[in-house]
């Protein structure tokens, strides 16, 4: 798992509420600087500590540990930019991330059926590579 991006998706959530790390903090009974270095993904937490932050939130699991909130997004920095790659591209999978998230479930089926058309394709190509 990716703590630094789990962090930046509390940050981000945390920021779209607009909620400081210290209201954060008194509001799961941690300590803003326990939250501060999980949001900047230098520590694990628990799932009890997860759900607590979550909570607070008011956002789920799933969210967080997707990045699928509806709201804008700051970098690392707490500016506000939606992330980029590392070629200063928004990131394919924050991409997907946001459009599958607003999508119905029978929409999401259909992105899930073509997801797999598309890994058994590289998968056949793949394979006709190995035969020669």
């Amino acid at each position: 798992m990716d703590l630094k991006l789990l962090g930046l998706n509390i940050k981000n959530s945390r920021k779209n509420i607009k909620l400081t790390q210290a209201q954060l903090a008194e509001i799961t009974n941690l300590s803003t600087v326990h939250i501060s270095h999980i949001e900047g993904g230098s520590v694990k937490m628990s799932v009890d500590t997860l759900i607590n932050i979550c909570n607070a939130l008011n956002t789920t699991p799933n969210d967080i540990l997707w990045g699928q909130f509806e709201a804008n997004s700051y970098d690392a920095q707490g500016n506000g930019k939606e992330r980029f790659s590392e070629n200063g591209e928004y990131s394919i999978n924050t991409q997907l991330s946001t459009k599958a998230g607003n999508m119905s479930q029978s929409d999401k089926r259909l992105l899930l059926e073509i997801a797999n058309l598309l890994e058994n394709r590289n998968k056949d190509t793949n394979n006709s590579k190995k035969a020669y």
